[in-house]
């Protein structure tokens, strides 16, 4: 999953700066730093490191060394999201001792396709894919539906696009990553006015059943318990939980 978010944030293009580790002290931890990245909410922020405990060699120095790259240029608020790997208690011990604290609203697990779907519900839609072309004209339609990375990633390779249409008024859209022989379900959103009619479930299966036949072993994606409509959209499709990734927050007032 870290390899899968290392490419991602390449075919976004949204990232000022990324940095990859490569062995000891900083192991395979993965960063993204941009100045301008201000959000509050950890799944919005830009300015953050990915771990997987201690794999790769990381230290608590190295650990350290990561977040002065932060400080030196005055940004104030970093996220650390940390998947299971080696020690993963030292790390957390190490975050705890630079002043991160874990972010108590939300989880934010990582779901695979385990279990067969429920029987899909009737539905108006039409799922479509859609290139430049047809996402332009979509687009004020779909308003806030559009998630930043969904746009940033037409036309890219391994991605596929799609939109909900009911007759021909577009209403959702969501986006495919497909890439080692791994499916991503990604850039899911959906018009306020039109949620619970069940077009994300139909976004849902449609996009597995893309991912089965380009042979994909594994499709997973990601959600935040606090959106309980998605959790509930991604289980409803046969997706389980199989880890969390713990997110800190640093904040330097």
């Amino acid at each position: 999953m870290r390899d899968l978010s290392v490419w991602l944030d390449a075919e976004k293009d949204i990232v000022a700066e990324r940095t990859s580790g490569a062995g000891s002290p900083h192991g395979t931890a993965y960063l993204t730093l941009d100045a301008a990245s201000q959000a509050p909410a950890a799944s919005r922020n830009s300015n953050r490191i990915l771990l997987c405990g201690t794999e790769g060699g990381l230290t608590q120095a190295g650990l350290v060394q990561l977040l002065e790259r932060f400080t030196r240029r005055g940004i104030g608020r970093v996220f650390a999201w940390l998947s299971p790997g080696p020690e993963l208690q030292s790390v957390r011990d190490w975050l705890a001792a630079l002043s991160f604290s874990r972010v108590p609203w939300t989880r934010y697990p990582t779901l695979l396709h385990s279990a067969p779907a429920e029987p899909p519900r009737a539905h108006p839609f039409q799922i479509r894919e859609v290139d430049a072309e047809a996402f332009s004209a979509a687009r004020g339609a779909l308003g806030e539906a559009v998630m930043e990375g969904y746009a940033h990633t037409l036309g890219k390779p391994g991605m596929r696009h799609y939109v909900a249409y009911d007759a021909d008024r577009p209403v959702a859209a969501a986006a495919l990553a497909c890439r080692d022989g791994l499916g991503y379900l990604t850039f899911a959103g959906t018009l306020k006015s039109e949620r619970r009619r069940g077009a994300q479930s139909a976004l849902i299966a449609h996009r597995v059943a893309v991912a089965q036949a380009l042979g994909c072993t594994r499709i997973v994606s990601r959600t935040l318990t606090m959106l309980e409509d998605s959790l509930a959209n991604l289980q409803r499709g046969g997706f389980r939980e199989v880890f969390e990734q713990e997110v800190y927050e640093y904040r330097r007032e």
